[in-house]
């Protein structure tokens, strides 16, 4: 089945009970796949009566019927402190059919729906990704950190997207004014990406359904995408005084892309984005490992791209922290643009370096989904992001310098690839002189690489590229050696491993599945390491 009847429903300002009750009368005429309720579905903390207690101790013991799968968000105001309990020991699921969306989230429903939420309200002095679930505000940070889920098919917001009325012949009413004064440039940019097929927010007394707008047309692969079809709709509150429109059923298909252009279409009502020119010989790259068996008389089958798997997307790519199942206990720091993470099975382990204690084997993730760094479309978020991870990387390298250690970091880029990062290994002063040496060595050997040259340490580079950074702790600059990748040629992905590997003396831990560990001893290092890395993170500068 690909059509789904789904409903929307309106800021209930804590009416949870009225509106569980509506929506089950409803399911007895009609079938409904889910629902989403914006805004408050409980009432505050401080609100809270003795019948309205009962009545929330009713429906966390089943009492209260819930005849199919409902979803709510974070609204204005935290949840009551038994559902906060239930939500946090319970995966979110207050009793059956009832889930919390999360503040920030990304989720899958059974039926092949991707609900893409982001409640709360923007806090501008919030520095990084916010850190608590519970509390009704989100960073910059949090909403660009959704934007790595690359599409949705309901986007659901606690705040409006700066300048979604522009081209619009919709009025918007005087009950719903002073909900769009909040609204601001991250859920813009958010909505601008995903491109959803149904923007939601709440409209507050009234209620707003702008016309279907035309999204900005992307190249991918050498060819146009489709143009896709945004609805945005503002969802007034639940008993409001002008007995405006709080609740919305629609069908949702998601069999194909909303490519159907509706009579009132207008164009998209955001800034488009600066478009980087398509990289050259892009044709020549698909998914997966790049090698002679994909190749036939050295020409590819041009149906064969076509059917290859498709790259993870952000919900199942081990990197994005919109993925629901992301290991979180390897997380030690997370910045605005990037965060910091240990290595799950690290090259290096505590007995390698006697500068260090521990395995010291971290990565430098951007929050951006995109296989290159270079592939990130909106200038100011690329700029955001290559600064922050060469801060980190700086910050890495104090770090080790005052163990007087050293610190080799390198990336392999690949416009084939799936997502972008940097691997940071602590070397020291037994084993750094002998790191460049031995990547110029092992780089004659490699088939892929096509010749080593020493750059700048933030050069920039198009193209397929290995670059490894090395930073002496008793010297002033960093050391950058540049690999340029040949095409059709497989580039074994373990290289840099490869290299330090030798330089260590461990070759039997090239592959980082040979070196997985117990998740008490991932625990063990990422806090370790934290406590080593608090005085030069400054992720915590602002907290």
């Amino acid at each position: 089945m690909t059509s789904h009847s789904v409903i929307i429903v309106g800021n209930p300002s804590g009416a949870f009970s009225a509106i569980l009750s509506k929506l089950s009368a409803l399911s007895k005429k009609n079938t409904f796949s889910f629902a989403i309720v914006l805004g408050n579905l409980f009432p505050s903390p401080e609100s809270l009566s003795d019948d309205t207690v009962l009545s929330i101790s009713s429906l966390l013991r089943g009492g209260i019927e819930v005849p199919f799968p409902v979803y709510f968000t974070l609204g204005t105001y935290p949840f009551p402190d038994s559902i906060q309990d239930k939500i946090d020991n319970n995966a979110g699921e207050v009793c059956e059919n009832l889930f919390f969306l999360g503040k920030r989230s990304t989720l899958t429903t059974s039926d092949g729906v991707k609900i893409v939420t982001l409640g709360g309200r923007l806090d501008p002095t919030l520095s990084g990704a916010s850190k608590e679930q519970k509390f009704p505000f989100y960073s910059e940070q949090d909403a660009s950190a959704l934007r790595g889920a690359n599409f949705a098919d309901v986007l659901v917001t606690g705040d409006w997207p700066e300048g979604v009325s522009t081209g619009s012949k919709v009025s918007i009413s005087s009950e719903t004014q002073e909900l769009q004064k909040g609204a601001n440039k991250p859920v813009q940019r958010l909505a601008q990406t995903l491109r959803p097929r149904y923007h939601f927010v709440s409209g507050g007394g009234g209620f707003y359904e702008r016309e279907p707008y035309k999204n900005e047309v992307r190249e991918k692969d050498g060819q146009d995408a489709s143009e896709l079809v945004t609805r945005f709709i503002a969802l007034a509150d639940y008993g409001n005084e002008a007995k405006a429109k709080w609740m919305y059923a629609f069908k949702l298909d998601i069999s194909t892309p909303s490519t159907t252009i509706p009579p009132n279409c207008t164009a998209s009502p955001y800034t488009p984005y600066q478009k980087r020119p398509p990289p050259q010989q892009q044709s020549n790259f698909f998914w997966g490992d790049q090698s002679n068996e994909h190749h036939h008389g050295g020409h590819r089958n041009k149906r064969q791209r076509y059917d290859k798997p498709p790259p993870p997307g952000p919900d199942s790519c081990f990197f994005c922290l919109s993925n629901p199942n992301i290991q979180k206990h390897l997380i030690t720091s997370i910045g605005s643009a990037a965060y910091l993470t240990t290595a799950k099975g690290p090259l290096t382990t505590n007995l390698v370096n006697a500068e260090v204690s521990f395995p010291g084997h971290v990565l430098i993730i951007p929050f951006e989904h995109t296989p290159t760094l270079q592939g990130i479309q909106d200038p100011e978020t690329l700029e955001a992001t290559v600064g922050e991870m060469g801060r980190y990387r700086a910050a890495l390298g104090k770090m080790y310098g005052s163990f007087g250690c050293g610190i080799v970091t390198f990336e392999v880029v690949r416009r084939m690839g799936v997502h972008p990062h940097w691997q940071a290994v602590p070397v020291g002063k037994a084993f750094i002189k002998r790191v460049k040496e031995t990547f110029e060595e092992l780089a004659k050997e490699e088939a892929a690489i096509e010749g080593i040259e020493e750059r700048e340490a933030d050069e920039k580079e198009e193209g397929d590229f290995f670059r490894v950074w090395i930073k002496n702790p008793e010297e002033d600059k960093e050391e950058v050696l540049l690999m340029k990748l040949k095409d059709r040629t497989r580039f074994d992905l373990q290289f840099g491993r490869k290299v330090l590997g030798k330089v260590f003396g461990l070759e039997d831990r090239v592959n980082w599945k040979d070196c997985a560990q117990e998740v008490e001893d991932e625990i063990q290092d990422a806090e370790a390491f934290k406590k080593a890395f608090k005085e030069f993170d400054f992720s915590l500068d602002d907290e």
